[in-house]
C-alpha cells in the first residue's frame, strides 16, 4: 500500500521521464506513465521476480505501452547517468540498508535539474530504541527510517539542493491505540514518547542545474562593509546569490583568509591569481569554467551562465566592478 502517493505529489509533466525506486506491482509506474504521456516513459526498478512478473502483467492488462520494468537494486540503478527526469519511490528507500549508496546513485541518473520526489516513513526525534522495534510490527517499514534532519543531511551530502521533506500523515497515539493495547505498551510513559515520532513524508530534492563557485577578495568584502564605507554592490550580489541558490543551483561561496583550502586545490583559481593577484577577486566559475575577473556580474548575467531560465532578455554586457580590494 505504501505511506503516500508520489505520482501525485511529484506533478509529472507531458514528456518526462519517470523512475520508479522499488516498483513492486508497478501500479505508481503505470499511473506515471499516463500522466507523461506517450512522449513520456516510466521506468520501474525492482529486485525480485515474482514482483517485476505481476508488475508487467499488470502492464498489459492496463495496455500502457510506455514502461519499462528493470530487474535490479535501487542501491545499483542499472540506468545511465543524467538520463532521468523525476525519480518517486513509494516507502521504499527506508527499507534499504545502504541509503547513502541509493541517494548517491538517484543523484547520478537524474538529469540536471531533475527531481527527486518519493514518499517515505521518517522518525522525528529520538526514539528509543526498543520502541522503534515493536512499532515496526504496527506501522512497518520503520525500523531503517531515517531521522528527518538525517535524511537532509544525506540528500545534501549526495550533492541534491532545495531539500524539503513534507508530513503527509503524523502518527499519532490515538492511530496506534488498540496495536499499544494488544502488545502490552499502552502506558502514559510509551504513549508519550511515541506521539509524533513516526511520520509519512513527502520528500522533495532537486539536483543542480549547475555549480556556481564564488571566491571573494575576503570577510569585509563578502559582508558589504569595505574599508571606510560599504561597498553598495555586495548586499545586492549577495542576494543575487541567495536568489541563485533558490533556482536549483549550488552556490558555493569561499573566502581568501578565512578559507584558503580551495585556492590550493583549484588550478583555475591558481592560474588567476598568479595572472591578476588579488585583483581577480572576485573570481566566479560555473561547473569549472571561470566565468568573471574582478567583476560583480548582475542576475541576469548569473542566470545564463547557470543555464536558469528568465523571463525577460540576459544582460550580459553589465558587470560591477568590484572597487579596490586592498582593504582585504
Amino acid at each position: 500500500m505504501g505511506c503516500g502517493n508520489p505520482t501525485a505529489l511529484a506533478q509529472l509533466q507531458p514528456g518526462e521521464t519517470v523512475l520508479d525506486l522499488g516498483s513492486g506491482g508497478g501500479i505508481d509506474v503505470l499511473l506515471s506513465a499516463r500522466r507523461v504521456g506517450p512522449t513520456g516513459k516510466a521506468y520501474g526498478l525492482d529486485m525480485t521476480d515474482d514482483m517485476l512478473a505481476l508488475a508487467r502483467d499488470n502492464q498489459q492488462k492496463a495496455g500502457v505501452q510506455n514502461v519499462e520494468f528493470l530487474k535490479g537494486e535501487i542501491e545499483h540503478i542499472p540506468l545511465p547517468d543524467n538520463s532521468i527526469d523525476v525519480i518517486i519511490s513509494n516507502c521504499v528507500i527506508n527499507l534499504s540498508a545502504d541509503k547513502d549508496s541509493v541517494l548517491r546513485e538517484a543523484f547520478r541518473v537524474l538529469k540536471p535539474g531533475g527531481r527527486f520526489a518519493v514518499s517515505d516513513v521518517v522518525v522525528r526525534g529520538e526514539v528509543p530504541a526498543e520502541l522503534k522495534r515493536n512499532v515496526e510490527l504496527w506501522v512497518g517499514c520503520v525500523a531503517g527510517a531515517l531521522e528527518e534532519s538525517d535524511y537532509k543531511a544525506k540528500l545534501s551530502t549526495a550533492g541534491f539542493t532545495c531539500v524539503d521533506l513534507e508530513p503527509t500523515r503524523v502518527y499519532t497515539v490515538d492511530d496506534a491505540k488498540s496495536f499499544l493495547t494488544e502488545s502490552g505498551l499502552n502506558t502514559p510513559e510509551i504513549a508519550e514518547q511515541m506521539d509524533g515520532k513516526f511520520a509519512s513524508m513527502f520528500v522533495r530534492a532537486i539536483k543542480p542545474i549547475a555549480t556556481v563557485e564564488v571566491f571573494d577578495p575576503a570577510m569585509c568584502c563578502s559582508t558589504g562593509v569595505c574599508g571606510p564605507a560599504p561597498n553598495p554592490v555586495l548586499p545586492r550580489f549577495a542576494a543575487d546569490l541567495d536568489w541563485l541558490a533558490t533556482q536549483a543551483v549550488t552556490v558555493l561561496r569561499h573566502n581568501l583568509s578565512q578559507d584558503p583550502a580551495p585556492f590550493a586545490a583549484n588550478e583555475s583559481v591558481k592560474a588567476a591569481l598568479t595572472e591578476m593577484g588579488t585583483d581577480c577577486l572576485p573570481l566566479i566559475i560555473v561547473n569549472g569554467e571561470v566565468k568573471s575577473k574582478g567583476k560583480y556580474p548582475v542576475r541576469y548575467t548569473l542566470a545564463h551562465w547557470a543555464g536558469v531560465p528568465m523571463n525577460k532578455p540576459v544582460e550580459l554586457p553589465v558587470l560591477m566592478s568590484s572597487g579596490p580590494t586592498s582593504c582585504c
